[in-house]
C-alpha cells in the first residue's frame, strides 16, 4: 500500500506543478518493459498507439572518473554501450549494482524511472535522452512506483526536467548491430 500511495503522492506533485499526463494506468508491479507492453495493450483503446515506452539504463564508468549515467530510450531498443561510450566519450560502461542505485535514486531494479531524478540532489546522475523518444506523441514512465505508469508528451518531461533544474542530452544513442542482424534473420 506504501508503495502505491508514493505514486499517487507523485502525480500529485506534477500537477501542483504545472506537470501533466494524459493518462495514469495502474497495473500489476512489472519489472521489465515487456511485462508493461502486456498492460498496456489492455487500455489501447483509450491510449492509441502512438506512445513509447521508456526503457531508462543506469550505468556507470568502470574506471576513470566514474561518472553515472540515467540512459532513456525506447523499450525496444537495444544500445550498444561500446557506441554510447564512443560517442559520449565515457570509460567503459556498466550497469549500476542495486546498493549505489538505492543510494543515488532511491529505487531498486525494475523501477528505475527519469522521475527518480528528484532524489539525486547532488546531481551526480547525467541525463543522457535518446533523441528516438520524440517520434511518439506520449512518454511512459513509472511514477516512482513500478505499479503504476503514467503517459505523458516530451514537453511535459522537459517541464519535469526543469522544475528539478537538471541538465540533460539528447543524442542519436547507437543501437547493437549484433541484434538489428537477428531480427532481419527473424522476420525473413
Amino acid at each position: 500500500m506504501k508503495k502505491i500511495i508514493k505514486g499517487r503522492t507523485f502525480c500529485d506533485y506534477l500537477e501542483k506543478h504545472d506537470v501533466h499526463y494524459e493518462w495514469c494506468i495502474k497495473h500489476k508491479e512489472v519489472l521489465g518493459c515487456d511485462e508493461s507492453s502486456y498492460y498496456y495493450e489492455h487500455y489501447k483503446y483509450y491510449i492509441g498507439d502512438d506512445y513509447c515506452i521508456c526503457k531508462n539504463l543506469l550505468l556507470q564508468e568502470r574506471k576513470g572518473e566514474k561518472r553515472t549515467f540515467l540512459v532513456v530510450v525506447p523499450s525496444e531498443k537495444q544500445v550498444d554501450l561500446k557506441g554510447l561510450k564512443e560517442q559520449y566519450k565515457t570509460s567503459k560502461l556498466e550497469f549500476v549494482k542495486e546498493e549505489k542505485m538505492q543510494k543515488l535514486l532511491n529505487t531498486a531494479p525494475g523501477n528505475v524511472s527519469i522521475f527518480n531524478l528528484i532524489y539525486d540532489k547532488e546531481k551526480e546522475v547525467n541525463l543522457i535522452l535518446d533523441s528516438d523518444l520524440f517520434n511518439s506523441s506520449l512518454l511512459a514512465f513509472h511514477p516512482l512506483y513500478n505499479g503504476m505508469s503514467l503517459f505523458l508528451t516530451g514537453e511535459n518531461v522537459f517541464k519535469f526536467l526543469n522544475l528539478c533544474n537538471r541538465d540533460y542530452v539528447v543524442l542519436d544513442i547507437p543501437v547493437k548491430e549484433d541484434c538489428d542482424v537477428k531480427r532481419k534473420v527473424i522476420s525473413a
